[in-house]
């Protein structure tokens, strides 16, 4: 009798408990799909984890990928060197950044930290190629069972060995889920059956046996606070207390198939969680009895807990389900929600303890801590709703224009146009608002109109001209407020005064589709289509609007209500709040069941502290103040390099690889001359977040990252680059920023050391070369005055002494016979010693001082041409001090000498004018004469000849580098000499 007493009281705890846990509010479970797979025909994912840097691994078709949030690469185009696996079966991941992969050629470890294999160090050792029984990750310790008999945990860079069994065994089929588990102070791990537990503290080990027929179909294990569950596929749920089995039958679990794709179960902190394809997820406690803790609804699609789960790896606070359908996030909201699936829901209505949601649909009702719908009224589009009083409300029906609810009874309103009214009524009611006493204002698709509850006649609201107000118009909301009817339409917002109506927002004639307006203190808030939020200050007449750039989830607006000083917006892709300054947003990536919210579809219960909002799926119960909350705690996460590409000048790669998680240089060698950067999107599935970037000193201003991701640098010149990325929120509010710095290492030819080496050799040579050729040069001057002296000495004192003797031999035959010989070589005597000084004056570098020239120049010009009484005029301009050199006085001096022996040959009764220009850099002698007798027909003859003295000093100006230029006519004969003396004074100068 006790028993039964005792066990019926269990009972009625246990329901009252549930019923209890039923009404609690909480965060509910949501899936959010990572990546569909690795294309459409290819969607089945074995494995994931997810490392310490927030990449996702995952294997599909056996082979490794890695996704960084934009990308899937295979590892082979990741890693260059040689795999040591072809076929990868498992994985997992430690907090120390490696990987640890189960192939078909055992155990082998990658560190991603370093991105490299780990194999000949001590961690690797016996590890190493082993084969694998299971493999479990708790936190910062993993787990390893190989088929050497050993069972070992990794703790860091430190391994121990904690078992030691008899590896002899073929199993026909391992379990899908685990069948090694561990926390800090307990491990189990089932094998060969038989169960294995190990106590981590004082490394104790003991070992008990299973029941063939549990073990055969075993699937999963469980730790409890005491033992441990099983789930067996085939017969259910057993515990395991350290003695004995025990089938169990959790409150409220479905029985029959056990298997994965049946229900989802995973342990979640000190929980055990069990979803299921109707909605609903079960919470137990982690003791034998599985005290139930709560039933809520997860808003999990049915077709995905339908679909094969191949691994579901649930760690702190997020689960990786990898399925046939590709791989999933699921995790718990961070604000308290609940969810109706009314399909479309529209105006939102609270009469006792029920809710009303309208929509394309029959009238649905439900209650707050109840996820049972239940039908109100017929098939019909239910719009609006405007309470009249406690039990009662007006309803605005988008086709039968009016209805009441009265106590949850929908019925339609009767209505009749008043009489004189020549209008035509629409009866698609989009808005409702209280006029006076028993009149209501009606919103419809053309027009305001009014509706007298007790006489039921339907007027138009009209102006002092008699126009319906806002004809043509569908009027989106309806207020009345201080003898001001405000409305909006799908050409902006206006307000209907003392008869007049004014177009307020927007002005100059332009039209803007406002859903909703709402009202704070002196100000209006406009809910627009495209151009976001609109605050317009009355008192100020100041006009300001808010878009998606200042955190709006979007510029397209639905709904809109204040909550105390909270401004809730449903918009067309997510959920937003402003609290005055900044805006905060969510999106089904952080648990809402959908993104497109309705309009209108806004109701807060001030009782509950709860808001109800309607969108194109159902409708949503949110704490105000704990979903703002939730959303300020959201925090992006830090920007990580996914790989770099370096190329060469002829665009091929030479280097591609993934930098280390630590490294902050990226060095470049000398070849290099452009990179790709492919910055990682780390958890993109589940935070909304932009990314931006500046590359110093290149671009200064930071700019948005494209969606591939990457940033491409072409013709990079040698030095340092700081690129610093930045991740920020949508709304700003919470940044990351990290920097690297990029350097290209120079060419030899761009290094300090050539520019010295190069310094010092070039400084070198011109010191030999200028050595050199100082003391060639003074030998040559040596050479020349030895010799000019000589020739003088000489050769000049035989000449002249002939010279003298011809004409002592001259006058002694004077008076006896003419000689004319003696006449000759006493002038070929002469022309001789002339000539020999003419040499010896060029090649004397005594002579190449300035002044020099001219006067030897003024000299042969009064022998040749003032003795033949040939009129000269000799001009000259010097505008430098520098000397001439030698060679070019030698060839300038020889051509004045020809062009003088011409003019005496030729035109010996000529008029001669000499000009020489000398500067810095130029030299120019023009000598110009008369054409007189004779001459004057040879020179104007078209077959005239130049003749060899021509020629020659046509070869000594290309000699000075410069040219001779005649010019003649009629009367006059000019030559103009040329020559670049910049060069030339340089080398001489230098020489």
């Amino acid at each position: 009798m006790f028993s039964r007493t005792l066990r019926f009281l269990l009972v009625l705890t246990t329901a009252i408990a549930m019923t209890a846990f039923n009404r609690v509010w909480a965060s509910n479970y949501h899936a959010v799909q990572i990546i569909s797979g690795l294309d459409s025909y290819h969607t089945n994912i074995e494995s994931a984890t997810k490392d310490s840097q927030g990449f996702v691994w995952f294997i599909a078709g056996s082979l490794l990928y890695r996704y960084d949030g934009i990308t899937v690469k295979p590892f082979g185009e990741l890693y260059n060197g040689p795999l040591h696996f072809t076929e990868v079966n498992k994985l997992m991941a430690d907090g120390e950044g490696r990987l640890w992969f189960e192939t078909r050629n055992g155990l082998v470890i990658f560190d991603t930290q370093k991105w490299k294999f780990i194999k000949d160090t001590e961690l690797a050792k016996d590890l190493w190629g082993e084969e694998i029984i299971a493999m479990s990750a708790r936190q910062d310790q993993q787990y390893i069972a190989t088929k050497s008999g050993r069972l070992w945990q990794i703790n860091g860079n430190k391994k121990r060995k904690l078992l030691q069994f008899n590896p002899t065994f073929n199993e026909l089929r391992r379990p899908l889920g685990n069948r090694l588990i561990a926390d800090h102070e307990k491990l189990w791990f089932a094998y060969n059956e038989q169960l294995f537990f190990v106590d981590l503290k004082s490394g104790s080990a003991q070992k008990f046996k299973m029941p063939k027929n549990i073990y055969k179909q075993l699937d999963d294990l469980f730790l409890l606070q005491n033992g441990l569950l099983l789930r067996n596929y085939g017969l259910g749920y057993f515990t395991f207390d350290g003695n004995s089995y025990k089938k169990i039958n959790p409150k409220g679990l479905s029985q029959g198939d056990m298997r994965d794709w049946a229900h989802w179960s995973f342990t979640e902190k000190n929980n055990i969680v069990f979803l299921f394809e109707d909605g609903r997820y079960f919470e137990f406690k982690d003791d034998l009895k599985l005290t139930p803790l709560l039933v809520n609804h997860h808003t999990i699609q049915k077709d995905l807990l339908k679909s094969k789960l191949n691994q579901l790896n649930f760690n702190i606070d997020e689960g990786l389900c990898s399925t046939e359908k590709g791989l999933y996030s699921i995790s718990k909201t961070s604000f308290d929600i609940h969810y109706w699936n009314t399909g479309t829901a529209r105006g939102i209505l609270q009469q006792q303890d029920h809710y009303y949601i309208g929509g394309y649909a029959p009238l649905k009702s439900f209650q707050l801590h109840n996820t049972a719908i239940d039908g109100a009224g017929p098939l019909n589009n239910y719009y609006a709703f405007l309470p009249v009083n406690r039990d009662s409300a007006l309803v605005g029906l988008e086709g039968d224009f009016l209805g009441f609810l009265i106590k949850g009874q929908f019925k339609k309103a009767p209505y009749h146009r008043q009489v004189g009214t020549q209008e035509d009524l629409s009866s698609m009611v989009f808005s409702l608002a209280h006029y006076q006493k028993n009149q209501y204002l009606v919103g419809t698709y053309s027009g305001i109109w009014i509706y007298d509850m007790q006489t039921k006649d339907v007027f138009p609201l009209r102006d002092r001209k008699g126009l319906v107000v806002g004809i043509g118009q569908r009027i989106n909301s309806l207020r009345h407020n201080n003898q001001i009817i405000s409305f909006t339409s799908e050409n902006g917002y206006f307000e209907f005064k003392a008869g007049t109506l004014h177009k307020v927002y927007p002005q100059n004639g332009e039209k803007l589709h406002v859903f909703t307006h709402a009202f704070k203190k002196n100000k209006v808030f406009l809910a627009t289509k495209g151009k976001g939020l609109v605050e317009i200050d009355t008192e100020n007449n100041r006009i300001k609007t808010y878009s998606n750039a200042d955190g709006l989830a979007s510029n397209v607006i639905f709904s809109m209500l204040w909550v105390n000083d909270l401004l809730f917006l449903g918009t067309f892709r997510g959920l937003s709040v402003w609290d005055g300054e900044n805006f905060y947003s969510a999106y089904s990536m952080h648990g809402l069941p959908f993104e497109e919210f309705n309009q209108p579809s806004m109701y807060f219960d001030q009782r509950q502290d709860r808001l109800l909002i309607g969108g194109v799926l159902g409708c949503i119960a949110i704490n105000p103040q704990n979903f703002l909350t939730s959303i300020k705690r959201q925090k992006v996460p830090w920007p990580v390099l996914a790989s770099v590409r370096v190329g060469n000048s002829s665009n091929d790669i030479i280097r591609s690889y993934t930098p280390a998680a630590t490294q902050d240089t990226i060095l470049m060698n000398e070849q290099a001359v452009f990179v790709n950067l492919q910055l990682a999107k780390i958890d993109s599935y589940k935070n909304n977040y932009k990314t931006y970037f500046r590359l110093r000193p290149l671009i200064k201003t930071f700019q948005e990252l494209t969606a591939s991701g990457q940033i491409n640098l072409s013709d990079l010149k040698t030095g340092e680059y700081e690129i610093e990325v930045r991740t920020v929120s949508d709304n700003g509010l919470s940044m990351e920023t990290r920097k690297w710095l990029l350097y290209k290492k120079p060419r030899f030819y761009e290094t300090q050391i050539f520019y010295v080496l190069l310094t010092l050799t070039t400084g070198g040579a011109i010191y030999i070369l200028t050595i050199v050729r100082s003391s060639q040069i003074k030998r040559d001057k040596k050479l020349r005055l030895e010799l000019s002296r000589d020739l003088h000495d000489e050769v000049g004192g035989l000449l002249t002494g002939i010279a003298m003797q011809t004409d002592l031999l001259a006058l002694e035959k004077e008076e006896t016979m003419p000689n004319n010989s003696l006449e000759k070589i006493s002038g070929y005597s002469r022309e001789a010693v002339q000539t020999m000084d003419d040499i010896i004056w060029s090649i004397d570098s005594r002579n190449n001082n300035q002044g020099s020239l001219e006067d030897r120049m003024k000299f042969l010009m009064g022998q040749l041409l003032t003795a033949q009484d040939i009129h000269v005029t000799f001009e000259t301009e010097i505008h430098t001090r520098s000397q001439l050199p030698q060679y070019v006085r030698q060839n300038v001096y020889l051509i004045f000498k020809e062009a003088l022996h011409n003019i005496c040959k030729h035109s010996p009764s000529a008029v001669v004018k000499i000009c020489l220009k000398i500067d810095y850099n130029k030299l120019e002698l023009e000598i110009s004469n008369t054409l007189v007798g004779s001459h004057v027909e040879l020179i104007n003859k078209k077959n005239f000849r130049k003749g060899q003295g021509l020629n020659n000093m046509e070869r000594r100006a290309e000699a000075i580098d410069g040219k001779i230029i005649i010019e003649k006519s009629a009367t006059d004969y000019t030559l103009l000499l040329t020559a670049n003396l910049k060069f030339r004074k340089l080398l001489s100068q230098l020489f």
